[in-house]
């Protein structure tokens, strides 16, 4: 019977046959007392959420989300810096403001860099990839089992980096603010003269 339940394991397709399978084992108290169909329920169960399309593990599919999410959020923050570049401040203050906006942005890459290569560490060596063994020793795959550990990673630097910015962003504020005048205006008085009265005739 174990025997037929992992080849059904091995071969379900979609999640609606997970869904089924891990009730039934679940429902008949199988997967809580054998070792061997609890494994196979959890590597079906991260394997039927592969895409119809490719068979691409549910690993990769997580690491290429969180990389989506972070680089997503990496570009908004780098777009609000770079709007920054637009403060209207005093000419001795120049210097400063772009000083301010390139420290953060250096700062927002080597989060984004940090944040990319801690997730490479979450999914390395999973679902199919060899993980790194000593000459000899069998070739042991290791079960992808770290997504609510991604997924808290991925909102923690996405925080980050929206710190980062914001940062910057309150530094900025802190300059003083210059008003130009409009090309037209330049030369010209601030206010016109009141004209002498005429004299009276």
């Amino acid at each position: 019977m174990f025997s037929n339940l992992l080849a059904i394991l091995s071969t379900a397709k979609g999640a609606a046959a997970a869904t089924v399978v891990v009730a039934a084992a679940v429902g008949a108290g199988v997967a809580a007392t054998n070792e061997d169909v609890r494994t196979a329920v959890n590597t079906t169960v991260q394997n039927i959420t592969r895409s119809a399309d490719s068979n691409q593990p549910a690993v990769v599919a997580s690491r290429n989300d969180a990389d989506k999410k972070l680089r997503g959020a990496f570009q908004d923050d780098q777009q609000k810096l770079a709007k920054l570049h637009s403060t209207h401040v005093d000419s001795t203050d120049r210097a400063k403001l772009d000083d301010t906006i390139n420290k953060a942005d250096a700062a927002l890459r080597a989060e984004l860099t940090k944040a990319l290569d801690k997730v490479a560490t979450f999914t390395l060596g999973r679902e199919g990839r060899e993980s790194p063994r000593p000459t000899g020793s069998p070739d042991i795959k290791v079960a992808f089992t770290a997504q609510s550990d991604l997924d808290k990673w991925v909102t923690d630097e996405i925080a980050a980096m929206g710190k980062i910015e914001k940062d910057a962003e309150d530094a900025v504020a802190l300059l003083p603010t210059a008003a130009p005048g409009k090309p037209d205006d330049a030369g010209k008085p601030a206010t016109v003269p009141t004209p002498p009265a005429h004299p009276t005739p």
